[in-house]
C-alpha cells in the first residue's frame, strides 16, 4: 500500500520509479490494491464507562484516586480522497485477532483494507472491547489462554494459505502474534460500543468475520436505521433460530417461550409455515452470508441460516465461494493469496447494497 496527500507529489514520481525498477525486490513488493490518496484519518473510541477509584497510596503519583475507564472501544478510519460510495465500510474483526487483521496479509501483501480504500469506500475498523487496541478489563472475566498455534493451523486450513502451517511457519506465527490471550467484553457490549459509532458516522454497511458476527447482529438490533446492509463471513450467530441467539433478535410477532423449530425437506430448521413471524429490525435489509469450502462454511450451518433470514423477511443471500470458481479458500481468506479475488466479490456485495 502506498498513501499520499498529493496525487502530484514527487513523493509519488520517486515511488513509481522504484517500483519500476526494483519490483521484483521484496522490500517493494507492496502496492498490490493501487496507489491510495486520502482526505483524512484518525482514530478515536467510543462507549467507555468512568468509575472512581480509590488509589493506593503505596504508589506515589503512580497511585492516585481518580476515575479509571471501562468498556471503549477503538475506532480507526481512512478517507480516501475520492469517495465513491455513499456507505462507509465498517469492519468488525474476529474472536482470536484484532482490526490488523484487515490491514496486510501475515506475508506481507495489502490487506483488504486498502482494496476497499482503492475502491472509494470510507472505512472504518475497530478492535472489540477486549481485543487490540480496545484495552481489556478484570470485568471481563479472568485472563485467559493465549490463542495457539493448533487453533489457528486449524482455522487457516485451506489451499490458499502462503506458508505450510506448520509450527515454523513464519506467516502462522505472524497471524498469532496479533491473537489477544483475553479476556474480552460481551457480546453486548461490543454491540453497544458499535453501535454508537454507527450513530456517530451514519448509515454504514457493517462487515463482520467469524466471532465478531454476534456484534454485528446486536449493533443492528440496537440502531437498524444505520445500518445500511451486513456482510456476514463465516460469522457467528447468523442462524436467528438458534438457542442463544433467538432470544437477542427481535421477531414481530414474539417467538414463544417454548418455540420449536420444524425441519425442511434439506434438513433446515425452520419456523413453522403456519405462523411465521418477521425479523422487525433486519426484515427488508439486504444481508450476504459468505462462505468458504475449507472453512466454516458447514459448521455454521450458513445455508440454512440464509433460508432462516428469508423466511422471517430478510433480502439474504449465500454467496459460496466455490460457485464463483473460488475453490479451495478457509476460514481467514483474508489472509490467503487469493485474497485479492475474494475481496473483489466483497466490494462487489457491498455496492449491490447501495
Amino acid at each position: 500500500m502506498v498513501f499520499t496527500k498529493n496525487k502530484n507529489s514527487l513523493l509519488l514520481t520517486v515511488i513509481g520509479l522504484f517500483t519500476a525498477v526494483f519490483g521484483s525486490v521484496a522490500a517493494f513488493a507492496e502496492g498490490e490494491a493501487g496507489i491510495i490518496s486520502l482526505r483524512g484519518q484518525g482514530h478515536f473510541f467510543v462507549g467507555g464507562e468512568t468509575y472512581e477509584v480509590a488509589g493506593n497510596p503505596n504508589a506515589g503519583p503512580f497511585g492516585a484516586p481518580g476515575l479509571a475507564m471501562q468498556n471503549q472501544m477503538f475506532v480507526g478510519y481512512q478517507l480516501p480522497a475520492e469517495k465513491e460510495h455513499p456507505y462507509p465500510l465498517v469492519l468488525v474483526h474476529g474472536g482470536g485477532g484484532q482490526a490488523t487483521d484487515w490491514f496486510s496479509t501475515p506475508d506481507g501483501r495489502d490487506g483488504w483494507r486498502d482494496y476497499f480504500l482503492a475502491a472509494g469506500f470510507d472505512v472504518y475498523w475497530i478492535d472489540r472491547p477486549g481485543y487490540g487496541r480496545s484495552p481489556t478489563h478484570a470485568s471481563y472475566g479472568e485472563l485467559g489462554g493465549s490463542a495457539s498455534s493448533g487453533l489457528i493451523s486449524f482455522l487457516a486450513t485451506a489451499d490458499h494459505w502462503p506458508g505450510d502451517l506448520s509450527d515454523t511457519d513464519q506467516n502462522l506465527l505472524n497471524w498469532l502474534a496479533s491473537s489477544p490471550p483475553g479476556p474480552a467484553a460481551s457480546n453486548d457490549i461490543a454491540g453497544t460500543d458499535l453501535s454508537l459509532l454507527l450513530e456517530r458516522i451514519g448509515p454504514s454497511i457493517v462487515i463482520t468475520h467469524s466471532a465478531g458476527g454476534p456484534t454485528g447482529w446486536l449493533a443492528n438490533e440496537a440502531n437498524s436505521e444505520n445500518v445500511a446492509g451486513i456482510i456476514a463471513i463465516e460469522a457467528a450467530g447468523s442462524n436467528m433460530l438458534d438457542e442463544g441467539t433467538r432470544e437477542s433478535m427481535s421477531f414481530s410477532p414474539a417467538l414463544s417461550a417454548n418455540f420449536a423449530s420444524v425441519s425442511d425437506a434439506d434438513g433446515c430448521a425452520m419456523q413453522s409455515q403456519g405462523s411465521v413471524s418477521q425479523l422487525t429490525n433486519l426484515a427488508g435489509k439486504a444481508v450476504a452470508m459468505v462462505g468458504s469450502e475449507r472453512g466454516l462454511t458447514q459448521v455454521l450451518n450458513m445455508e440454512c441460516g440464509t433460508k432462516v433470514l428469508r423466511q422471517a423477511g430478510v433480502d439474504a443471500s449465500f454467496i459460496y465461494l466455490p460457485d464463483l470458481g473460488l475453490n479451495g479458500n478457509g476460514h481467514f481468506m483474508m489472509a490467503e493469496t487469493n485474497s485479492h479475488e475474494v475481496v473483489e466479490v466483497i466490494i462487489e456485495l457491498a455496492e449491490e447494497m447501495e
